[in-house]
């Protein structure tokens, strides 16, 4: 019965997670013939990428967000659900989700893309006290919070000595050298002429990274272009050193030197999203869950994993990166793979017996480069055939990179907008504090 119902009906793929990963893989499948369900508990996307410019003022939050209906409201294969994925019943192939159980979701396909969260690596204090960048709540919050640091701090300025202008960066990766360098020209080019009884000179910014060196995937030229740009603006690059323990206006370094700080922003390392170990399917490092060369989940042929929910073979015996073009690619070549089993399904159904099935093609990524900025003309950027760039030319195609990979095109313009507005002006519009429930930090 339920094989003459599958074959009566339309395929109906669940895509959990409306990231990158989970977005190219809906994109795929739209006008596929087939219908595609979007489950997520915010009902936008995020542009995470430029997340930083939003904590430090530079982009308005609507800039990095678009509404995950507006995406697809032309494709009418595609439709929306916002709810928080709970589990799933391999049995009955059904999504659970946090409402009632009339609400679950039947699938025959189901591309899991549900991200990561942060990882504190059981550092004492971190979790309550640090302040992660993943999502655009925690970017609001930042922002909030570093704002109200200097309101409190030209208010009393005896609290400059307590740490309140002292900014701690754990993760010398490049969202943390992205972070340091905003937050650097942030207090030196437009904070200071906002507070003018308030010395912001004293105001510091600590990037901590345990390895050797910023920004380990890159080479040894960009690392040292990074360490040198950020040196220059005013940043303490502290390598070789780690964090023990967080409090609210302490942060305990493995040295043994405690620095007094109101402020520690999270961008050390990531982890899967907890929905990956409620699955009941195996997971690996970091809690992501395992997958074949071919991207599905062990024992569930019609079940993928994508981006960095997934522990991604490389195909040389390695692991992909937890990477925004990883997720993407992955999660089109995922839509692929469910397009050719229908396929396959119905050239079998057309011939009355079962196609004989075919070995999948193992997902192979490719690698078209990584950037990371650091400041007003200044970034670098690693091509294929080992082009490097650094400086201006390398921030020029950081830029338009990024412009041209966000969603909508009223994003676009207001994003170049606001960028042109900030290197003409030296100024930032959304410098506004936005009280949300739950707070994190000294700052409630």
């Amino acid at each position: 019965m339920a094989e003459r119902d599958r074959d009566l009906r339309r395929a109906r793929a669940v895509v959990v997670g409306a990231g990158f990963g989970g977005l190219q893989a809906a994109k795929r499948l739209a006008g596929g013939g087939i219908d595609v369900t979007i489950v997520d508990r915010h009902n936008y996307h995020t542009f995470q990428p430029l997340l930083y410019q939003v904590a430090t003022a530079g982009l308005n939050a609507a800039d990095v967000a678009y509404a995950v209906r507006g995406i697809f409201h032309r494709q009418r294969n595609v439709t929306f659900r916002q709810a928080e994925v709970t589990g799933v019943d391999w049995d009955r192939d059904v999504l659970l989700t946090d409402h009632d159980a009339a609400s679950s979701i039947p699938f025959d396909y189901l591309v899991v893309a549900a991200g990561a969260t942060a990882s504190y690596f059981g550092i004492r204090g971190a979790e309550q006290c640090a302040f992660p960048l993943y999502s655009l709540t925690d970017a609001i919050r930042l922002r909030n919070h570093v704002l109200d640091r200097f309101e409190a701090a030209d208010a009393d300025p005896s609290l400059i000595d307590d740490g309140a202008l002292t900014f701690v960066i754990v993760g010398g990766g490049p969202t943390g050298v992205e972070v340091a360098g905003a937050l650097a020209e942030l207090f030196a080019m437009v904070l200071r002429k906002d507070f003018r009884s308030l010395d912001v000179g004293k105001a510091r910014v600590v990037l901590v990274e345990m390895a050797d060196t910023l920004l380990p995937p890159f080479a040894a030229s960009s690392q040292c272009h990074a360490r040198d740009r950020l040196q220059d603006m005013g940043v303490e690059v502290r390598t070789r050193e780690a964090v023990e323990e967080v409090t609210p206006t302490r942060v305990r370094l493995a040295s043994g030197e405690q620095l007094a700080t109101h402020t520690l922003i999270w961008a050390a390392g990531v982890r899967a999203n907890p929905l990956a170990a409620a699955l009941g399917v195996p997971v690996g490092r970091s809690g992501r869950i395992v997958v074949g060369a071919d991207l599905r989940i062990d024992g569930h042929r019609e079940a993928f994993a994508v981006g960095d929910i997934a522990v991604i073979p490389d195909g040389h015996g390695g692991v992909l990166p937890m990477l925004a073009p990883v997720a993407m690619q992955s999660g089109r070549y995922a839509a692929a793979e469910i397009l050719r089993a229908e396929r396959r399904r119905g050239a079998g159904s057309a011939a009355g017996a079962g196609a004989p099935a075919r070995p999948s093609r193992p997902f192979r990524y490719l690698n078209k480069g990584t950037m990371a900025t650091i400041g007003r003309r200044a970034a670098v950027a690693e091509l294929p055939l080992r082009i490097r760039l650094s400086g201006t030319p390398a921030w020029m195609a950081w830029l338009g990179l990024h412009l041209v990979t966000l969603i909508g095109f009223r994003n676009r313009l207001s994003v170049l907008l606001n960028w042109a507005w900030n290197y003409l002006t030296w100024d930032r519009g959304p410098r506004l504090i936005l009280r949300l429930q739950r707070d994190r930090g000294p700052a409630s």
